[in-house]
């Protein structure tokens, strides 16, 4: 099979069992709670609207590619880490005041909408981010709760789960020095690489692979250290190409409206290289347009060619493409089965081709 065929089987089989935990999940909540019961409804369907499930399937090819077994024990496993992706997209999403996910009301707005007959507009917003914020520990908690009870060893389990926690703290330490460069008008293309590295492709990449290799049982710190040469290059990759997609992107592809990231004044890679080469005229406007609410379409198209025009969308794009170069050279130094070998050579091509 090749990659589309493979991650597409793998896609299909965790959304299975993702829509499984999250119907468990429901029914609990329901005997307990009908508000917390409807939230998980909608964060299901938020869940099964989209996404192609890349962290669940680079968890169970580094199970297999390292010799694991238990095809279902695994599912449960790349359940979780999705159920991780979620949770912090759910709080993400408060944070960046987003309206859509996947095309779908993010789970604050619906809430939000929901009940603001019952109360004033402030109090309705609030509600929602409550609700959704709790929601989204909840996630986390289920996460954490299927990887002990999936069926792994303690020793493995436990060290799956310890390395999780690495994780999400450190996507955590990313999504903090996100807010405090979204405030700054002095960013460092540095500044920037080391918030993609902390709040993308530890999880994304990086953290998939090590937990997938922990549940088969590896210890190997060169297994690790030669997975972490790959996987850290493209998480960055991956991330400037999602930044190059939400300004210059479709609303039907990707799930949200191209206006939310210069609204929210959100300082990518390409905010910053646009500014250090943009002439004061162009600066002065790229500052006037970056973080004002309500954008008309001209607007967008003006902040769109100040990015072609500068020559910052590609520079973007050709430093997406150079840490992919860097991630391929590391395939031939995995020990791993090849067919999850071939794998991770897909994810390459698949990113090198990535419509952006």
């Amino acid at each position: 099979m090749n990659f589309q065929q493979t991650l597409g089987g793998l896609k299909t089989a965790i959304d299975k069992e993702l829509e499984h935990h999250f119907n468990i999940a429901i029914a609990q909540a329901r005997e307990k709670d009908l508000l917390i019961a409807e939230a998980l409804a909608h964060t299901k369907t938020i869940a099964l609207a989209g996404g192609k499930r890349i962290r669940g399937a680079l968890l169970c090819q580094a199970y297999f590619g390292l010799g694991g077994k238990d095809k279902k024990k695994i599912l449960k496993a790349a359940v979780a880490i999705e159920l991780v992706h979620l949770f912090l997209l759910v709080h993400d999403d408060i944070i960046d005041r987003g309206e859509l996910r996947h095309g779908k009301a993010t789970l604050h707005k619906m809430l939000e909408k929901k009940y603001r007959k019952k109360m004033t507009v402030d109090e309705a917003a609030h509600f929602g981010e409550s609700i959704a914020i709790i929601v989204g520990g909840m996630l986390y908690a289920i996460a954490n709760k299927i990887i002990l009870e999936a069926g792994f060893s303690t020793d493995d389990a436990v060290k799956a789960l310890t390395q999780l926690q690495k994780i999400v703290s450190l996507t955590i330490i990313g999504q903090s020095q996100d807010i405090a460069i979204e405030y700054s008008k002095d960013a460092l293309q540095e500044d920037v690489l080391t918030m993609y590295e902390n709040k993308t492709a530890r999880y994304t990449f990086e953290g998939p692979l090590f937990v997938g290799a922990m549940l088969a049982g590896s210890s190997d710190k060169k297994t690790f250290a030669s997975l972490s040469a790959y996987a850290m290059p493209l998480g960055i990759a991956f991330q400037i190409q999602d930044d190059i997609l939400g300004v210059f992107g479709s609303e039907k592809k990707i799930g949200k409206s191209v206006a939310s990231d210069i609204e929210e004044g959100k300082q990518s890679l390409l905010v910053v290289k646009a500014r250090e080469f943009a002439t004061s005229v162009q600066k002065k406007r790229l500052n006037e347009i970056l973080g004002t609410k309500n954008l008309t379409q001209k607007e967008i198209a003006e902040f769109q060619n100040i990015l072609k025009t500068t020559g910052s969308l590609q520079y973007a794009q050709d430093l997406a493409t150079q840490y992919l170069v860097e991630g391929k050279k590391e395939i031939e130094k995995i020990i791993l089965l090849p067919a999850a070998k071939k794998f991770l050579l897909g994810l390459v091509a698949y990113l090198e081709g990535r419509d952006i």
